[in-house]
Formats: C-alpha cells, sequence, structure tokens
C-alpha cells in the first residue's frame, strides 16, 4: 500500500500483524526510495510490527533514486520538506495508535544521518534510534539544538570497519557526542563494508524489542 502523507512524504506501509505494537519507520539511503528497505524489514523479523517506509522528497542530482537533503557545503542544505514530511509522519504512526515511545526510527548511510538529526531534536524522547553507516552531520549544532526531552531516546549504533564510504570514525565519534549528552548509547562495530550485513539483524531485533534492557555483549 502506498499512501501520501499530508501531501509530503510518500509512505509505503507494511504492517506485520493485526495488533502491532512497535512501529518502525524505514530511512533508506542516498538515491534509494521507498521500496529498498523491504529487504531489510524482512530479514529483522519483528512480529507484532508495522513498517512505514518514506522515500525522501528531493531527486537525487545523479537523476536516480531520491535524497533527504539537498544542496552542499558551499551553496547551502535544503531540507525543509523532509523535516515537515518526517514531523507530518509522526503525526500519522500516532494516529495509527502508537504513542512515540513505541516509534524506533531506522536507517541507513544518509537516513541514518537523518535518523540521528531529526530524532535528537525532537521536544520528546522516542523508542529508539537504529543509526547503521551513519554519522551526524551538524555536530556542533546537535550540542546546542539537541532537546533535553530526546536525551532519554536509546541509541543503537551499527557501523562497518571496512566501510570505505562513511569511515567507521563516524559513529565512533557519534557515539562519543551522545554519550556526552547521556543518551543510552550503544555502538556496534563488524567486519563489512558500506552495506546492511545479516549477522547484524538479531541485534536490530533485541534492541526494539528488550530496549529497556539491551546490552552488548
Amino acid at each position: 500500500m502506498i499512501v501520501v502523507v499530508k501531501s509530503e512524504l510518500i509512505t509505503r506501509i507494511i504492517n506485520k500483524s493485526n495488533e502491532p505494537n512497535k512501529a518502525l519507520i524505514g530511512l533508506h539511503g542516498w538515491k534509494g526510495n521507498e521500496f529498498v528497505f523491504e529487504q531489510v524489514a524482512k530479514i529483522v523479523n519483528l512480529d507484532q510490527s508495522k513498517w512505514y517506509f518514506p522515500r525522501a522528497p528531493y531527486q537525487s542530482e545523479s537523476g536516480k533514486g531520491y535524497t533527504w537533503f539537498q544542496g552542499s557545503d558551499e551553496k547551502g542544505w535544503e531540507y525543509e520538506k523532509t523535516i515537515s514530511g518526517l514531523s507530518n509522519l509522526i503525526k500519522k504512526v500516532n494516529s495509527d495508535g502508537f504513542t512515540n515511545e513505541d516509534i524506533y526510527l531506522i536507517g541507513f548511510s544518509q537516513g541514518a544521518c537523518l535518523a540521528l538529526e531529526f530524532s535528537l531534536r525532537l521536544p520528546y524522547l522516542i523508542g529508539g534510534i537504529i543509526s547503521i553507516a551513519g554519522f551526524i552531520k551538524f555536530k556542533k549544532m546537535i550540542e546546542s539544538e539537541g532537546t533535553n526531552e530526546s536525551k532519554g531516546t536509546p541509541v543503537l549504533l551499527l557501523h562497518g570497519n571496512q566501510d570505505d564510504i562513511i569511515s567507521v570514525k563516524e559513529s565512533i565519534t557519534s557515539h562519543s557526542i551522545l554519550k556526552t549528552r547521556k543518551n543510552p548509547v550503544f555502538l556496534k562495530t563488524y567486519d563489512a563494508a558500506h552495506k546492511i550485513p545479516i549477522k547484524i539483524t538479531p541485534l536490530i531485533r533485541e534492541f526494539i524489542t528488550d530496549t529497556k534492557t539491551f546490552k552488548l555483549v
């Protein structure tokens, strides 16, 4: 099923249960779309969950796929449609019967950046953030714009040591920033390049199902 959320983000929805108790928003990477994250949902295989797969609102400059942020450091960045659309999607998820603490944002690469940058500015905490091969783009701004309420949001950072597109150092830095903010934060690195390996899906599943007692072994 594809719906338009208040004319902002085209969003694909997959319901895994008649009575879901977790809402998962899957944020694709650069040049992705509303279909690419579905395979992740299948592998994570969470019962009693409802997945929302929004499409980024900007056409990628490469001509293929979509992007959450448009522009450059030199010209400036355009992201208003992304923030507005994701805010409206959260409201849509709430109207579907989920509390904010039932909501998890899971993103890959640029989508992981969005999950972090957006959630840490919310005036409330959510169930959790899962950042795969991600980064915090505006590090100094998070220090001043991150909200006190969002300090209660748990964060799982996952990153491959062989990532040559976004260095694992980015997640190490994010971990330091989040730890300083007092967020419950967990960092797991593993042998992989810039991708989502099957071997990390049990961690994702455990983090979502047992967030309050989650620990890395």
